[in-house]
């Protein structure tokens, strides 16, 4: 059983070990979380529509893929997990980074080693990503064409006629309307295998109602942007698969 120290999630003070089992949030196959580690763990990488749980639990696979890590980092990877860490807090500068350290009561100290647990767990999603891009995108094709499309959706019925002349929905009591290009995968079922021009709906959607028109379909290509994309929906594949065979406790009564 390993505690997650050194530079995997950033130091905390020593304590006793029936302390240590009191701060324990849950235990992941080989890695014991403790709760100033989960917390931080969490303000990095929260993200919306999933829960606290889900969070800590992938976060702790990936701790456990990195256990054995003892690869030096380059200093592109620090500084490209420096900046992600940034990003996804909304740290613009140095001010802010030392503000929300005081915030945080992380010492220097920690905070490099925080930063460098996460670009060992950065390192290893990005290898897993170009592992397993091909095959998943091989596997997958249809998921990666480029669909541009138009879509309302709302709590009545759209004419889809209305589609074709953006003035029309005007009349509309209410929808949410979307123009864009995505992934097939990505944009509303009832629109992922229809061809170009198809006008869908409306039909129940969503505890809602749904109207679309494909505009344009491009069929998948093997580019950069499409593997790295195929790479993304692989790893959380992987993960998910990873983690219905992970053992997990959690330790909070």
């Amino acid at each position: 059983m390993y505690d997650i120290q050194d530079d995997r999630a950033g130091r905390v003070p020593e304590a006793p070990e029936a302390a240590l089992r009191a701060l324990t949030v849950v235990t992941v196959d080989r890695v014991r979380l403790r709760l100033p580690e989960a917390v931080t763990l969490l303000r990095q990488w929260s993200r919306e529509g999933r829960t606290v749980h889900d969070e800590i639990v992938e976060q702790c696979l990936l701790l456990n893929e990195v256990l054995d890590d003892d690869e030096p980092l380059a200093e592109a990877d620090l500084r490209a997990a420096t900046e992600e860490f940034r990003r996804a807090r909304g740290l613009r500068d140095r001010s802010s980074t030392l503000a929300w350290l005081a915030e945080t009561s992380m010492t220097g100290e920690q905070y490099e080693a925080f930063v460098a647990g996460a670009a060992r767990r950065r390192r290893f999603r990005r290898r897993k990503e170009a592992e397993l891009a091909a095959a998943y995108l091989e596997a997958h094709r249809a998921d990666f064409d480029r669909v541009r499309a138009l879509w309302a959706s709302g709590p009545q019925p759209v004419n889809g006629e209305l589609l074709r002349g953006l003035g029309g929905l005007l009349g509309c009591g209410e929808a949410t309307v979307t123009l864009g290009e995505r992934w097939a995968a990505d944009v509303p079922a009832p629109l992922r295998d229809a061809p170009r021009g198809s006008l869908v709906g409306p039909l129940a959607h969503a505890g809602g109602y749904l109207t679309g028109l494909v505009l344009e379909r491009t069929a998948c290509r093997d580019d950069t942007p499409t593997l790295r994309a195929a790479g993304t929906a692989a790893f959380a594949e992987w993960l998910a698969d990873r983690r219905r065979h992970a053992c997990v406790e959690w330790h909070l009564s």
